[in-house]
């Protein structure tokens, strides 16, 4: 670096300058010197007055640093237009700590501040206390509030299928035993499954009747999310409902998956009756768009 007064860029170059510096994660005096924004304006911190001229009570470093305040303030409450439960759960203070440290380790790769949050559970997974353990802690349970919370929002911007008719329970009482036990579904595009060592969906039906809930005791839940009518749904599952419907979704038969759900779950005393009443579920919850018979495949 020379001590010669580098040029004035012009505005689209020094728009990207500013971009560079502005959004670096270690803070604005990192972000003159970074590589990135170096391709743009050689310049450095004792330079930064050709570039961004100081005022009255700012020097210039201090003015690029109110843009980049607000750039993470805005970035901040992003997060927690997405996360907003598990914001509540935790508190302003820690979850702007929280979202500080997550932004910092994944800043923002995207045109759209839509994707800012993907990431974030596996954030908060990673930074517990208790991660790849066989241990549960509190943070676990913020885990699970997260992913379902992101579920929802990638539910609610993805496909569904609204205008479509989905299987009705009565479709699948015409079918015999046999031919049903070598079907296979197709799901809806919005179905998604998730297992948790804590039950997190109590907690948000809770928190959404009384802020002040508990948090609640470790107890494992099985949850499947899904979208009617524009509408995200929570459907709570029993143990053998969840890995019954993770097989059907994995493109298992019904026989393949029940018979997969028994090596996790111990029979019941009536199984009959309670896969009966599993299918009905499924179907009343309009999981299903299709059911295929001996490969003859009737639309629902």
């Amino acid at each position: 670096m020379t001590d010669r007064k580098p040029s004035v860029p012009d505005l689209p170059v020094l728009q990207k300058w500013m971009q560079s510096v502005i959004t670096h994660v270690d803070g604005v005096v990192a972000g003159i010197h970074s590589p990135e924004s170096q391709q743009h304006v050689a310049v450095d911190a004792s330079q930064i007055e050709s570039v961004v001229t100081p005022s009255e009570r700012r020097t210039s470093v201090q003015r690029l640093e109110v843009y980049a305040h607000a750039y993470y303030a805005r970035l901040i409450e992003c997060l927690k237009s997405i996360y907003p439960l598990f914001a509540k759960t935790v508190g302003d203070e820690l979850f702007d700590q929280f979202a500080v440290t997550y932004l910092q380790q994944y800043p923002s790769q995207s045109y759209t501040l839509n994707r800012l949050g993907d990431r974030f559970p596996e954030f908060l997974e990673e930074t517990s206390p208790t991660y790849r353990t066989d241990q549960w802690s509190f943070e676990d349970f913020l885990v699970g509030l997260a992913v379902v919370e992101r579920s929802i929002d990638l539910i609610f911007d993805g496909p569904g299928f609204e205008g479509q008719e989905a299987v009705s329970p009565v479709q699948m009482e015409g079918i015999s035993p046999e031919s049903f036990a070598e079907a296979t579904f197709e799901v809806v595009p919005c179905l998604r499954l998730h297992a948790f060592p804590f039950p997190v969906n109590d907690f948000i039906t809770a928190v959404k009747r009384d802020a002040q809930s508990p948090i609640p005791e470790f107890e494992p839940s099985w949850l499947a999310l899904t979208r009617r009518d524009f509408i995200v749904r929570r459907v709570p599952l029993s143990r053998l409902e969840y890995h019954i419907l993770y097989g059907l979704v994995e493109g298992a038969t019904v026989a393949q998956s029940i018979g997969g759900a028994l090596i996790e779950v111990e029979q019941p005393d009536n199984l009959q009756a309670d896969l009966a009443a599993a299918f009905a579920k499924f179907a009343s919850e309009q999981f299903f768009l299709a059911i295929d018979v001996q490969s003859e495949r009737t639309a629902g």
